[in-house]
């Protein structure tokens, strides 16, 4: 099923955001959630005005700004944060909210996340909604995802970036049977590296296997969101 992301149109209102789902042809909507409000808060109750608005899309996820690794006990605050999200997530009948790791900085770190992401989880749990973390930032790196599976509760889904993961260093290959099991969310991109640095082109002109992960996707009968 193909998503639509709110992520990269800051510039466009939520009404025009969910117009363009049903004009392109899309089965979802990846929905940021952000304290600037560009389409929504994190907040409840939400609004009846966005609640009527998002009435004609389903939506596939809350795409919300939270991290876990920092010894910072202020960060915690994000626990709070995905607890909202979560329960916003259950008001729009949405499959889950995404996630980020965070930057693992010290060897404490994906214990860290872990740690989170566990107990938020079974609040997810309550409200029939799944947490999904992202290979993104340091957990696009093959021995963390190892590490931080091995402490990760089952429920715990999975945003697949392939792009992040190859960038990172590792492959498809490496990686994609670690997760492939629990993966809820893909993200079709593709890039080249330039001077060290990703340029993202159309699919299929970059160095992302995409063939080879769409193939792999359907002989494990993937049925998400994409």
């Amino acid at each position: 099923m193909k998503i639509f992301s709110s992520l990269a149109y800051l510039e466009l209102s939520l009404r025009e955001v969910v117009k363009r789902v049903d004009r392109f042809g899309f089965n979802g909507l990846e929905l940021r959630v952000s304290d600037d409000g560009k389409h929504l808060k994190p907040e409840l109750p939400i609004s009846r005005e966005a609640l009527e608005t998002l009435l004609s899309v389903k939506i596939s996820d809350l795409a919300g700004y939270t991290g876990f690794s920092s010894a910072d006990e202020n960060e915690r605050r994000n626990e709070k944060l995905l607890e909202i999200l979560i329960k916003m997530a259950n008001a729009l009948n949405a499959l889950g909210v995404r996630v980020y790791g965070g930057e693992s900085t010290d060897n404490n770190a994906i214990s860290r996340i872990a740690e989170s992401l566990n107990r938020m989880s079974k609040l997810a749990e309550d409200y029939y909604v799944k947490v999904l973390i992202e290979t993104h930032d340091s957990l696009a790196k093959k021995d963390n995802l190892i590490k931080l599976i091995n402490q990760l509760d089952e429920n715990v889904g999975f945003v697949y970036d392939t792009a992040n993961i190859i960038f990172a260093g590792n492959s498809h290959e490496e990686v994609y049977p670690l997760i492939s099991k629990r993966i809820l969310q893909v993200h079709v991109k593709d890039f080249i590296n330039r001077d060290n640095k990703r340029e993202f082109v159309e699919p299929g002109k970059g160095i992302v296997p995409l063939e080879k992960i769409i193939g792999d996707l359907k002989n494990d009968n993937y049925r998400y969101y994409t």
